[in-house]
């Protein structure tokens, strides 16, 4: 067998290296794109990008293996060369996914350079396998293991070339893509040769000499259609680029304007700083606010228009924006007449691809909520020290009164006990009534008193509850009586017998509210309930009820029926002696002892008066008769 000796077309090879350094540019701008978009339209430009880098490297193989002239027939099987197509189309999509998600490793980059010099070789020597000839083909080993280097090689430096576009490190620049598309070109293409290199081709027959230097018109022209092909489709690549980066010119141009009208018209002091701190841009709102002109504004840091500490604040605000999080910061500067403003300011990131590129602020003149929070306060210190005063004064006047009353009550009881005429003895008798309804006013008003400038202390003792009420109710026994009245007293048989509590706040309760239901009652009775409604440890809840069958409550009175001084209207005021202190010590007492108080009332069907206190569990008391 004789070796057969060919030789390479160089306008082929030229244009076999054209074609590999047009496919490495297209798939760098291909993958370009893949980064910037995600789901289906990620998928479809890797779909394209896949197709147009393999069949360029197929395309600039096959140009390659036309570049090569042997002086025998040689023709390709079909189905070995549409293998070879499919193969690059499949390592350079294998290769895309493993590189295309969020962190791109070594082990990633290696694993895709795998997939591609698999694709690589695998296309390049079934291709070789498709040729048919009368002979043989057999490979030197050793240039066969280079090639295979060369593959991996050449793949491991694209896709690290891709790694460093998904890591940002490169700015996209054309010349630097260029400069790799270039290189990679170089890299595929002697891959290709050194493959072709190590091929040796026998054949049976002995070939002239003169045919070693034909090249067939068809094998132009095959190779010329293979060239355009490729061509077209990296050409609609380069255009379809060229399209997108004119649609992202002119998108960013209508977002900066919009940017602009935004910045210019926005009614709070927006300020653009760089990542040195320094103020690079101010909008109008600015100079209305603080009164100085932007030249001025500029040609200082904004921390110099703060006080001190003011600035120390705004400086650690700033780089904890700096970190990524936006901060909201309260300062104050002088205006240009010297007098406070006060700013709500916020500090945002403004963040580029997955840096932070320069912040701006955005100040609120809050000055007039500042000045009305420091009215508002003023007016609170002064309402509260209105209300000391006048407790104060209600507390010293109570007791200043209560002493000479005391004198006139007991005075006109020793009175009644002389020997006086009739009539003397009822103007007695008026005197220690009225004396006594002063008193009970008096002591209302210094119970108030005590509870509002919270100086009233509640007491904690064994006491029993039912000699608590039957004391109370003793107490209303003539009025009962004078009207024809009932009142029945039920305790439910799980309140303990003695209770720990103020035995004496809750009798002034059910003495408010036992009295009310007399008072305001001209038939029918009054029913007190009282049950225990929940237990947990030591610590009751008692829930008591006093209910009467009297002339009933408006709806539209119950809501102020606790407020001081409240009396339901002039009439009753005049017919129903009271202060309208009552109801409102008894909430304040039972609001004191844990508990609520609610009124359900309808007009002419009586009223119900419902109240719960705490009280504790006594296992080894006894009851206190007060």
């Amino acid at each position: 067998m004789e070796h057969l000796h060919g030789n390479y077309s160089s306008p082929l090879i030229v244009l076999s290296v054209a074609v590999s350094i047009l496919s490495s540019y297209s798939a760098l701008t291909l993958y370009q794109r893949v980064l910037t978009l995600s789901g289906r339209q990620k998928t479809i430009w890797m779909v394209c990008g896949s197709i147009a880098m393999g069949l360029g490297v197929w395309s600039m193989h096959f140009i390659g293996m036309l570049a090569f002239h042997l002086p025998v027939k040689v023709t390709y099987d079909y189905t070995l060369v549409g293998i070879s197509q499919l193969l690059p189309i499949a390592a350079a999509w294998a290769a895309m996914t493993v590189i295309s998600p969020g962190g791109v490793s070594g082990k990633r980059v290696a694993l895709g350079g795998v997939w591609m010099s698999l694709g690589i070789v695998g296309m390049h020597y079934t291709g070789m396998a498709a040729m048919r000839l009368p002979g043989t083909i057999s490979y030197r080993w050793p240039l066969v293991a280079m090639s295979v280097l060369i593959a991996f090689f050449v793949s491991f430096a694209a896709l690290s070339t891709l790694s460093l576009y998904r890591r940002k490190r490169w700015r996209y620049s054309p010349a630097a893509k260029s400069g790799a598309a270039v290189l990679l070109g170089f890299a595929i293409a002697g891959m290709h040769y050194t493959g072709m290199a190590a091929a040796e081709f026998r054949t049976y027959a002995k070939v002239p000499d003169s045919d070693s230097a034909m090249l067939g018109i068809g094998t132009m022209l095959l190779a010329g259609l293979l060239g355009a092909a490729t061509m077209f489709i990296l050409v609609l690549i380069l255009v379809s680029q060229y399209m997108d980066r004119r649609y992202a010119l002119r998108l960013a141009e209508y977002n900066q304007r919009r940017y602009d009208s935004i910045f210019e018209h926005n009614p709070h002091m927006v300020c653009l700083f760089d990542l040195k701190g320094r103020l690079v841009r101010t909008n109008p709102a600015a100079e209305q606010i603080t009164g100085y002109s932007r030249d001025t504004f500029l040609s200082k840091p904004f921390t110099a228009f703060l006080t001190r500490s003011d600035a120390c604040k705004v400086r650690s605000c700033i780089a904890r924006a700096l970190q990524g999080v936006p901060q909201t910061v309260e300062c104050t500067i002088r205006h240009r007449n010297g007098r406070p403003v006060y700013l709500s300011t916020t500090i945002v990131p403004m963040i580029a691809g997955s840096e932070i590129v320069d912040y701006y602020t955005i100040s609120k003149d809050i000055t007039e909520q500042k000045q009305a929070e420091r009215h508002l306060l003023q007016a609170k210190l002064e309402a509260e020290r209105a209300a000391r005063v006048k407790s104060e004064f209600l507390a010293v006047m109570s007791h200043e009164i209560r002493t000479p009353l005391n004198g006139v009550i007991g005075m006109s009881e020793l009175l009644l006990e002389t020997e006086l005429k009739a009539e003397q003895r009822d103007y007695v008798r008026i005197i220690g009534t009225s004396g006594k309804a002063l008193l009970s006013i008096i002591n209302s008003l210094l119970d108030y008193s005590k509870i509002d400038s919270g100086k009233m202390q509640l007491q904690s003792e064994p006491f029993g509850l039912r000699e608590c009420l039957d004391e109370t109710i003793h107490l209303f026994t003539p009025q009962l009586q004078q009207r024809q009245l009932e009142c029945s007293c039920r305790v439910d048989d799980q309140v303990p017998p003695v209770l720990i509590g103020d035995a004496g706040r809750l009798r002034q309760v059910f003495l408010n509210l036992i009295g009310n239901a007399v008072k305001f009652t001209e038939r029918g009775g009054i029913e007190v309930a009282v049950r225990c409604l929940r237990q947990k440890g030591e610590q009751l809840t008692i829930e008591c009820t006093v209910k009467d069958s009297g002339i009933g409550i408006p709806p539209h009175s119950i809501p102020s029926l606790f407020e001081p001084f409240h009396q339901l209207d002039s009439r009753m005021s005049r017919k129903y002696e009271g202060t309208g202190l009552g109801l409102a010590i008894s909430k304040r007492l039972v609001e004191m002892m844990g508990g609520v108080i609610s009124v359900e009332s309808s007009e002419g069907e009586g009223t119900t008066v419902t109240f719960t206190v705490q009280a504790a569990y006594c296992r080894d008391g006894f009851a206190v008769n007060a």
